[in-house]
C-alpha cells in the first residue's frame, strides 16, 4: 500500500504541475465526457473521481461512460463522434483498423502540436515499438496507454504441479508443449479436463497472434511494402498444425464443441475445465473473484516457439508488444486544451488505478513493483507473483513497423485468414494446403487494389 500512496502523492503533484497548462477558469464546471468499453468498477470510475477532485477547483469535471466494445457499440460511439457534443475523450480498440477510418472521417483530434507544446515525446515516454504503429499521416491521432503481450497464456499453477511440470517462464518448445498439454489433460464427459482451451471463436485475435508470432513486425506480409503475404511461410504452417494437432487429440475443445456448447473463459478455465488459455487480456475476469470465484492461482507464460533453436530470439517474445487502449479526443471537442492535460494526466499515472484490473500501464516512468502490487491487491494468491514480474519484465525490443505502411486490402484479408484457419480447424483440409491457397488468394486481393 505505501507504494500505492506515494504513487498517488505523485499524481497530486504531476496535476499540479499541469494545472499551469489549462486555460479553464470557468466559473461554472466544465463537464467533460470520457467513454472506454471497461465497466466502471475495474478502475475506471476511481481514476476519474481522483482526477475530479483534484481539478474540482480548476472548474473542470470528468463523466464516465462504459461503451460495450462490438459492433453496435463502435457504430454508437462512432455516430456520437460525428455529432458532436457527446464524447470528448476515449479510449479506442480494434488498432489501426478501427483508427484510420476514424482519422479519415474526421472525427480526432490531430494530437501532435497538443503534445509537442507538452514536451511529450511519445516515442522516447512509450517506446517507438508501440507507437509508430499508430503513426499516421505523420501525426499522433491517438497514444497507446496499455501494455499487453498476447503471446502470453493464462497456466493454472495447480494443475502444473500435480502433472510434475515446471511453469516455462523463460520459453518452451512446441515439444515441451505437446508433452504437457497431454498430461494435463485427464477424465471423460462433464468431468474431463483439457490441457488447453484456445478460445478461438471469441479470441480469435489471439489464435492469429500466435500464427503471427515469427513474422513480426510485419504480420501478414513479407515486409513493410505489404505487397505479399507470408501465409504461406513454414512457421505459419507450423503454428496452425500445433492448434490442430491439440484439437484432433482431444487436448483441447474442439472448433465445433466451442460453438455448439457456447465456451467461454469462465465456464472453462474459471471452472478448472482447461489447464492453459490465450485470453492475456482478460486479466481482469481472473482477479475478479466476486464474479468468478475459483481457488487456484494463474499464472501467465509464454507461449512456446517451434525449437529449442528458437528460443534465445523468440522464446520470451520481446520482438512482440501490443500497446494498446488508445486514448482519443474528439476534433469537435470544444474543449481540446482541458482534454490533452486529461490525456497526459492519465498516461503519466493518472490511470494507475486500472492495474487493479488488469491493465498494465504502457508508460515507462511507471514503477514495475507497484504496478504487481495493484494487481494482487485484494486478490492475493490469484496470480502468481513471479510469474507477473517476468512477464512485466520483457524487454520490448520489437523493430517499430515502418510508417504509414500500406492498407492494401486489409481487411479482406483478416476475413480469408479467418476463413482459411477455421476450415483446417473443422477438419475440411490441412494447414499447408489451406495457407497457401489463402496466400494466393490474397496476393491477388493486394494486385488488385494496386492497380486500382
Amino acid at each position: 500500500m505505501k507504494r500505492i500512496v506515494s504513487l498517488l502523492m505523485c499524481l497530486s503533484m504531476l496535476m499540479a504541475l499541469m494545472a499551469g497548462l489549462t486555460a479553464a477558469q470557468a466559473e461554472e464546471a466544465i463537464t467533460l465526457h470520457l467513454w472506454s468499453g471497461v465497466q466502471p468498477e475495474y478502475g475506471y470510475q476511481e481514476m476519474v473521481d481522483t482526477y475530479n477532485e483534484l481539478m474540482k477547483d480548476k472548474g473542470i469535471q470528468f463523466e464516465y461512460t462504459r461503451y460495450v466494445n462490438n459492433a453496435d457499440g463502435n457504430l454508437q460511439l462512432d455516430t456520437y463522434l460525428s455529432a458532436g457534443g457527446m464524447v470528448d475523450v476515449f479510449i479506442g480498440y480494434g488498432g489501426t483498423g478501427r483508427l484510420i477510418p476514424r482519422v479519415d472521417s474526421g472525427v480526432l483530434l490531430d494530437m501532435t502540436d497538443y503534445l509537442a507544446a507538452a514536451g511529450f515525446d511519445p516515442v522516447a515516454e512509450l517506446g517507438e515499438a508501440s507507437v509508430a504503429q499508430y503513426v499516421y499521416k505523420d501525426r499522433y491521432w491517438a497514444v497507446p496507454t496499455k501494455y499487453e503481450n498476447q503471446l502470453y497464456w493464462f497456466a493454472n499453477v495447480q494443475m502444473f504441479e500435480e502433472a510434475g511440470i515446471p511453469l516455462p517462464l523463460n520459453g518452451w518448445t512446441y515439444a515441451e508443449y505437446l508433452d504437457a498439454v497431454e498430461k494435463l489433460t485427464h477424465g471423460e464427459g462433464i468431468d474431463k479436463v483439457y490441457g488447453m482451451y484456445w478460445n478461438v471463436v471469441t479470441m480469435g485475435d489471439t489464435t492469429r497472434n500466435f500464427m503471427t508470432a515469427y513474422n513480426k513486425p510485419y504480420g501478414n506480409y513479407v515486409d513493410e511494402t505489404c505487397t505479399a503475404t507470408a501465409f504461406d511461410q513454414p512457421e505459419f504452417i507450423a503454428a496452425l498444425e500445433l492448434i490442430d494437432k491439440t484439437m484432433e487429440n482431444g487436448w483441447a475443445p474442439s472448433l465445433e464443441e466451442e460453438v455448439a456448447d457456447n465456451l467461454s473463459l469462465p465456464t472453462m478455465y474459471l471452472e478448472g475445465k482447461a489447464a492453459m488459455t490465450p485470453a492475456i487480456s482478460q486479466i481482469r475476469i481472473i482477479k475478479d473473484l466476486e464474479t468468478y470465484p475459483h481457488d487456484f492461482t494463474t499464472a501467465i507464460i509464454p507461449a512456446p516457439v517451434i525449437e529449442e533453436a528458437d528460443l534465445a530470439k523468440y522464446g520470451k517474445h520481446d520482438i512482440y508488444n501490443g500497446a494498446g487502449d488508445l486514448i482519443c479526443v474528439s476534433s469537435k471537442t470544444a474543449y481540446p486544451q482541458e482534454c490533452m492535460d486529461f490525456v497526459l494526466w492519465y498516461i503519466m499515472g493518472g490511470m494507475a488505478p486500472l492495474a487493479k484490473g488488469g491493465r498494465i500501464p504502457l508508460w515507462k516512468g511507471f514503477d514495475p513493483d507497484a504496478i504487481v502490487e495493484a494487481m494482487t491487491y485484494g486478490a492475493e494468491g490469484v496470480f502468481d507473483v513471479d510469474s507477473i514480474i517476468a512477464y512485466m519484465d520483457v524487454e520490448k525490443t520489437r523493430a517499430a513497423y515502418a510508417l504509414n505502411m500500406p492498407n492494401y486490402a486489409q481487411s479482406e484479408i483478416g476475413t480469408l485468414f479467418i476463413e482459411a484457419y477455421e476450415s483446417v480447424l473443422y477438419g475440411q483440409t490441412d494447414a499447408e494446403t489451406a495457407l497457401k491457397q489463402l496466400k494466393t488468394e490474397a496476393d491477388q486481393l493486394i494486385q488488385n487494389a494496386m492497380a486500382k
